[in-house]
């Protein structure tokens, strides 16, 4: 058992890098380089940083959360924000973790003072590790309550290629497209770059920045963070990103993550001004092109949120749960949790979700 206070990601003991290189392999938001990134960019300043592991063979397992103080009280949250579009508890293929998170949480419930709750984010609740987390809790004594956090449009593309992808979406886009791309292509005013790796990644970020600017969508929370994840997916070789210009102008940007066959379209926007030439359309499909016809990857996916416009592009929908759990142990933990207690109650009266599904 270990706890590591705001370590260097970039340089962990050789145990527990062993650990995240082992749970990359499904996911790039696991990479160190991934929560180098979130500790760096994506927290406010001075927020404490811990990771409590267990590195035993066979149960190997790790939380990376961060110190914080709400409603709640003074609880352990996982190292996760808007930006996180997967999160998941660190584990080894194969991995006994009813073990390795019984251990973690012993660490955590032996510290003094003691916590008043802990908070998982963004988790796939079809990972073992969602109800391992769930049971391990309850055997500590926590309250526990589980959480929708977002839905997550997705396609599952193993063996489709870009003309496979066309025939299935609705004939609406698909004669929006087509229309449009002629259009485009009969006045030649519109272009596309695309960028994969560092070459002329600034000036890249640049026009990225200044469509978002011009777009309709609201100022960045951390504006350093999708700079920096721009270059750190040019420099792993994830990077699908396109700029479309309209007499030389930056109107359309996007960029995905492909990473072991699973791409993720991670950020989106357009210059409003010039709606009429559809250009977010125009941009969205010739990256669907390349993908599919270049990377051949087994699942496309939009991340997190349930924006009505996704499901026109990726027809399949799956969940991602958190687990609020509190300590029962501490007054400010026993009064958070009866509280949740009785929303459950309330929630299930409604006959509402209170548990992932399938």
């Amino acid at each position: 058992m270990a706890t590591y206070r705001n370590p260097d990601f970039l340089r962990l003991p050789a145990p527990l890098a062993a650990l995240f290189a082992g749970a990359a392999q499904d996911s790039f938001f696991v990479l160190p380089a991934w929560f180098d990134l979130m500790a760096r960019y994506g927290v406010a300043a001075n927020t404490a940083i811990r990771v409590v592991s267990d590195e035993r063979p066979g149960s190997a397992a790790a939380l990376v959360l961060t110190e914080t103080r709400d409603e709640g009280g003074r609880r352990l949250k996982s190292l996760a924000n808007a930006y996180s579009v997967e999160h998941g508890i660190v584990h080894s293929p194969g991995s006994y973790l009813d073990g390795g998170l019984a251990a973690i949480l012993d660490e955590i419930v032996d510290e003094t003072p003691p916590w008043d709750g802990l908070v998982l984010c963004e988790l796939d609740p079809r990972d073992r590790a969602y109800q391992a987390a769930v049971t391990a809790l309850r055997g500590h004594g926590f309250l526990v309550e589980c959480v929708f956090d977002s839905g997550t449009w997705f396609e599952d593309t193993r063996g489709m290629r870009f003309a496979d992808y066309l025939a299935a979406r609705p004939s609406a886009l698909r004669h929006t497209w087509q229309r449009k791309r002629r259009q485009a292509a009969a006045n030649g005013r519109i272009a596309t770059r695309h960028f994969r790796d560092t070459l002329g990644i600034e000036a890249a970020i640049a026009d990225y920045q200044a469509i978002y600017a011009r777009s309709w969508k609201p100022s960045e929370a951390y504006p350093q963070f999708i700079p920096a994840l721009i270059r750190l997916a040019a420099e792993m070789g994830a990077l699908r990103l396109g700029l479309m210009t309209l007499d030389g102008l930056p109107v359309a940007a996007q960029f995905w993550i492909v990473w072991r066959g699973r791409a993720v379209i991670y950020k989106l926007a357009h210059d409003q001004r010039f709606d009429a030439f559809s250009p977010g359309t125009l941009l969205t499909m010739e990256l669907f092109e390349r993908v599919l016809d270049e990377d051949r990857p087994a699942e496309i996916n939009f991340g997190r949120g349930d924006d009505p416009y996704k499901k026109l592009w990726l027809p399949r929908r799956r969940e991602r749960w958190g687990i609020r759990a509190a300590n029962p142990r501490t007054l400010r933990g026993l009064k958070f949790g009866l509280r949740r207690e009785a929303a459950k109650l309330y929630h299930r009266w409604r006959g509402e979700a209170l548990a992932p599904t399938g």
